[in-house]
């Protein structure tokens, strides 16, 4: 389900989360929020690690790993809610578990 948001803030039906980073997309995934921020808000020296999920009463539940690519690793959209498939920009389809944030496959697309 495709959630609001705005400039710190996303909406759900738990109520608002207040967020630090610019939102590209937000989605209620189960019980989770699952926010995907801007991959270029983070440092640029390594991965973003830019995909969060939290709690319905906000608290922060992961953040998902990366895939070992680097400096462009970072989560640029989402592809699927179930199972949660997120497009990377390193050129990876990436499923994430999400109960944990980990990877639990990726297949290059390029």
């Amino acid at each position: 389900m495709n959630l609001e948001f705005g400039e710190g803030w996303v909406k759900h039906p738990g109520g608002v989360l207040g967020v630090t980073y610019p939102v590209l997309d937000a989605r209620l995934v189960g019980e989770f929020v699952i926010v995907l921020y801007d991959y270029m808000a983070f440092p640029r020296e390594g991965p973003s690690r830019n995909l969060f999920a939290y709690g319905l009463d906000g608290s922060e539940k992961w953040r998902a790993e990366d895939i070992g690519q680097g400096r462009t690793d970072g989560y640029t959209n989402f592809m699927s809610e179930a199972p949660l498939v997120v497009g990377n920009f390193s050129s990876h389809t990436c499923t994430i578990d999400v109960a944990t944030g980990r990877v639990i496959a990726k297949v290059f697309t390029k």
